[in-house]
């Protein structure tokens, strides 16, 4: 496996059903669903002037597991560019596709670096847990595509 990878995954469900059903697998599965007034990116764009095409759709949801995140980021702030676990939700055609990307292991301990003594959870340990996430997106997805 390369250090980053996108999953990929298509539904025929439409858009709105599907990240309805998103969100319930989110909050089902333990997590929460973090920003969810923000999500919709096609809102964004537009309220910032920007022309997109009336059928296109594309959202942002990002998931969150506070009582992980909330111990992990104070022990190591630089932590927080790992934990923004978001599925990218868009229509293409017939399909509504989802996106992620997954980050091993080795990278997230790489890129982090050493660990301050007495730091808890160790780099290592917050590594695990992402990776025990980024299965549990895979799961959420596979469960409603």
């Amino acid at each position: 496996m390369s250090d980053v990878s996108i999953y990929r995954n298509s539904s025929n469900k439409p858009f709105d059903v599907l990240i309805e059903d998103l969100k319930k697998a989110i909050v089902a599965s333990g997590f929460s669903v973090h920003h969810l007034d923000k999500s919709d990116l096609v809102a964004f764009y537009r309220d910032q002037g920007v022309s997109i095409p009336e059928s296109y759709r594309h959202a942002m949801i990002q998931m969150c597991k506070p009582v992980n995140s909330g111990k992990s980021l104070p022990a190591n702030p630089e932590r927080s560019v790992f934990v923004q676990k978001f599925f990218s939700v868009y229509n293409k055609g017939d399909q509504t596709e989802i996106r992620f990307l997954i980050y091993s292991p080795e990278l997230i301990v790489n890129l982090l670096g050493d660990d301050e003594e007495g730091v808890e959870p160790s780099n290592q340990d917050f590594a695990q847990n992402m990776t025990n996430a980024f299965g549990a997106m895979r799961k959420i997805v596979d469960s409603v595509v």
